[in-house]
């Protein structure tokens, strides 16, 4: 097109092209300057009513004049072709300036400034931009920001936080590209200028850290990860960046509008300080919380605790150059992904990830040992599986399958694809259309499309037994349905309130449905133990799995909630019980080989936990989850070199999860090992920051005598996750150590009390609590009270080596040191760490007591 002319501008060259048009460099013959012209496809615009209203759109931009904002200067139509005329600025585009370096926090912030000064002239005008990005903010020769394309920009009415919340409608359109929109575009609401905010947030991101916050290349993985998740801290990839900036960036990333920055000026006013030499209350600004959420077994067994190494765990990787490597095999690992709602209700995302549950199980059911195994929705759903790649880091699967639901007046469509996790190559696809009222003929229709789908071939009996007995009406049924996908997002309090309310209409639809109590009574354990409420929460959830049983004493569900009622409750015995009548009616139930293993072991079965183990390995020999399972049960009877076995055995499934390293740093110093316990863990926490992660670097700095490296470690802990009492105990140790810092011990050791007595609410017979609580009371010097702890622990579980143990600290504590060694010999005689015992500054004034040495040997640390 070079040399043709669009009303009174000549086409020079070619200077740009993107999913907006083609532009070019023109001459302005009328006015004698160069523009820039811009092309618009000829789909922008495909009536006379959408061309009437960019060009009152245009006309508005053009209106505006900022220094920060390229100009439109003409909007124009010739030949069925549109065209958008603006300023022409000589330069670069900030994403060549940024290459995939990071810029210096000094220059950073002078951009930034710039850009947020144009935004805020625009949004005085009610305009946003929409579609901010590096590639749409130019520097001139003297480094002057000008953000283009304010011409396609949208304008808006001015944001009033106290209006009422807009109902969204068809109308809703998406526009942006899609690694700078906010969370809101992406699910078809409105935005308002907070959407500019957001996407400024990721041009700061880029420019502090040389990439892009959400750097996944498939488009579904980037919405995924812009709709859930938080990035990677920038201060962890950018280690000169200050602290507060980015808190600054964080906050404008921040999911949920409402904490982020309010408009351009308050963002642009942080940004002044900073580059001022000021700084910024951190602590007032949102910090970014990297979620881990545990599989609900006792909390102890996955965090580094004072004096003892208790390791998180649900997946497990190992550096590659240590790893005995992967053998052949002909089974194939399968992930059932939650089915996507992207713009539906929270209803239907709700039945989307029920359906989720129930198709996962019934492939469990299906599929040959010999050709598939699939993971289980409860490992993806505590792990927070969504995507392929986390499916492929997490589990180390083979395939996934991936499903979108649309619900449209009287018909659902859903679309089912089953994608190479290794490739993300997509190998085959089914589409369902059904009618959304009958929810048993939908769940067939999955299944059976599913099936279709797999590597393994499924005959035709199985696929018979695998049809859904219709044993309620399909209203009650579709309200189960959505129950249990409210429950596998249980992160949320107000989903379990949800759930009660499905499963209660499902009850008033059908009075006899047992499934339905069977969910009622899982949702009210999850408030009692979830939201700490009373114990007559506890009460519904007993007489809810009980009805359920009574009604069907058969079913599997009833048994497993009954059973994880007794356990959350210290009624072990009983609750193996519920565990094996479910085992029995269904061998292959994860929950309930899990919960059964769990209960002997709360029970001090060993035996019988290692069996079970063992027995839920040989069914699925090539899933992960019993291996780390039966791995930490060895543990917790330091049969080290056995948990470290099984543990490299998982490790061949899931080999780059950074889970891993946590599972080694707590092996390491179980043995000794400090040193090669700290390189693992600042491993873990450089492929993904955690608090427990933290938290057991913290306790390796403690083991070696690193209290300030400890003290660091531990407050970055805290600011992923305050709530463990674990952490603050922690945290009290290594101050207590460093002379100058210990009084500021006392406040520390203060909060993990008033935490874990809060948890100790909820199952008064944690003996690990108690003993962990008997210590952290005997250093604010509170003797009653660590007596009291110290008792009711060794009555409740006289062999722990862990409460003995923490025993013989207590008393040291005090200067009792013949009750003290009395103590350390019957822990070690029950199997704990020789090293901990001999390297524990806080039995550093033992170190030349004979009998201490006696047990441990002589080498002082």
């Amino acid at each position: 097109m070079d040399g043709q002319v669009f009303g009174h501008y000549r086409l020079i060259e070619k200077i740009g092209a993107g999913g907006m048009g083609v532009v070019f460099r023109a001459h302005d013959e009328q006015l004698r300057r160069d523009v820039a012209v811009k092309i618009l496809p000829h789909d922008l615009f495909s009536d006379a009513a959408s061309r009437e209203r960019f060009r009152k759109e245009a006309l508005a931009v053009g209106r505006l004049n900022h220094p920060n904002i390229a100009m439109a200067f003409d909007f124009g139509e010739q030949n069925g072709v549109d065209y958008l005329v603006t300023e022409y600025i000589p330069g670069t585009n900030l994403d060549e300036k940024i290459g995939k370096q990071a810029l210096p926090q000094k220059t950073v912030l002078e951009l930034a400034l710039q850009i947020l000064s144009g935004l805020e002239a625009a949004h005085r005008e009610n305009v946003v931009h929409r579609d901010l990005k590096p590639g749409n903010i130019r520097l001139n020769r003297d480094g002057q920001v000008k953000i283009l394309d304010f011409g396609l920009a949208k304008l808006s009415e001015p944001f009033d936080e106290n209006a009422d919340t807009v109902n969204l409608t068809s109308s809703v359109s998406i526009s942006g590209t899609l690694p700078y929109m906010a969370p809101e575009l992406l699910r078809g609401e409105e935005a308002d200028a907070r959407a500019d905010i957001w996407a400024t947030g990721a041009v700061l991101y880029e420019m502090a850290t040389g990439r892009r916050a959400f750097p996944d290349r498939q488009p579904s993985l980037v919405i995924d990860a812009i709709l859930h998740y938080d990035p990677v801290r920038p201060t962890l990839i950018n280690k000169k960046l200050t602290a507060s900036l980015e808190a600054v960036i964080l906050k404008a990333l921040d999911r949920d509008p409402d904490r982020r920055y309010q408009s351009a000026r308050e963002f642009r006013l942080d940004l002044q300080r900073l580059l001022a030499g000021g700084e910024i209350a951190t602590d007032t600004l949102r910090q970014s919380q990297v979620v881990e959420v545990s599989a609900n077994r006792r909390r102890r067994k996955f965090v580094l605790a004072f004096l003892a190494v208790l390791i998180t765990g649900l997946g497990l990787g190992y550096l590659a150059k240590r790893l005995i490597p992967v053998g052949s095999t002909h089974q194939k690992i399968l992930a059932v992904l939650p089915i996507e709602t992207v713009g539906q209700d929270a209803g239907t995302n709700a039945l989307g990830l029920g359906l989720t549950e129930t198709l996962t199980a019934k492939l469990v059911q299906a599929s040959d040992s010999d050709s598939v195994q699939v993971v289980s929705s409860r490992d993806l759903r505590d792990q927070k599986v969504k995507t392929a790649a986390d499916a492929r880091r997490e589990f180390g699967t083979d395939y996934v399958l991936e499903s979108s639901l649309q619900r449209a007046g009287q018909t659902m469509r859903i679309n089912c694809y089953l994608v190479d996790s290794r490739t993300h190559r997509q190998l085959a696809a089914r589409t369902i259309e059904a009618d959304p009222g009958d929810a048993f003929k939908l769940q067939d229709q999955v299944v059976n499309a599913a099936l279709d789908m797999l590597p393994a071939s499924i005959n035709g009996s199985q696929r018979q037994a695998l049809v859904t007995h219709q044993d309620t009406q399909p209203a009650a049924y579709e309200a189960y349905i959505r129950g249990r996908g409210y429950l596998l997002e249980y992160e949320k309090p107000e989903n379990i309130d949800n759930a009660i309310t499905e499963f209660n209409q499902a009850l008033k639809v059908d009075p006899k449905y047992a499934a339905a109590y069977a969910g009622l009574g899982q949702a009210y354990l999850m408030e009692y133990e979830r939201l700490d409420k009373g114990n007559e929460w506890v009460t519904k959830a007993s007489q809810n799995c009980q009805k359920a049983l009574s009604l069907n004493p058969e079913i599997v569900s009833g048994h497993v909630c009954l059973g994880n009622v007794l356990r959350a409750t210290g009624k072990y015995s009983q609750a193996t019980e519920e565990f094996n009548r479910a085992v029995s009616l269904d061998r292959t139930n994860e929950e309930a080989l899990t919960g059964l293993a769990d209960a002997y072991a709360s029970a001090s079965n060993f035996a019988s936990a290692e069996a079970t183990y063992k027995q839920a390995i040989a069914l699925r020999p090539n899933y992960w989850n019993g291996y780390i399972q039966l791995g930490l049960l060895y543990y917790d009877q330091a049969r080290y070199s056995d948990a470290v076995n099984m543990f490299l055995q998982a490790a061949q499934v899931a080999p780059d999860n950074y889970r891993c390293y946590l599972l080694l740093g707590g092996a390491y110093g179980a043995e000794g090992r400090y040193e090669d316990a700290v390189g693992v863990l600042k491993r873990s926490v450089d492929l993904r920051p955690s608090a427990d992660g933290y938290n057991n670097l913290g306790y390796a700095y403690i083991l070696d005598h690193r209290f300030p490296e400890a003290v660091d470690a531990l407050q970055q802990a805290l600011k992923l996750d305050d709530s463990h009492w674990e952490i603050w105990g922690n945290l009290g140790d290594a101050l207590f150590w460093i002379p100058a810092r210990r009084a500021e011990s006392e406040g520390k050791y203060r909060k993990a009390i008033s935490i874990a007595k809060s948890k100790l609410q909820v199952n008064p017979r944690d003996t690990e609590i108690l003993a962990y609580l008997a210590v952290y009371s005997a250093m604010v010097s509170d003797r009653s009270s660590a007596l009291d702890y110290s008792h009711k622990a060794l009555d409740l579980d006289p062999k722990n080596g862990e409460v003995l143990f923490l025993t013989a600290v207590m008393y040291n504590q005090f200067g009792q040191t013949a009750p003290a060694i009395s103590y350390l010999k019957k822990a070690v005689d029950a199997g704990y760490s020789k090293p901990i015992v001999k390297d524990s500054p806080a039995l550093e004034n033992l170190q030349q007591n004979p009998q201490l040495q006696a047990l441990v040997g002589n080498t002082k640390k």
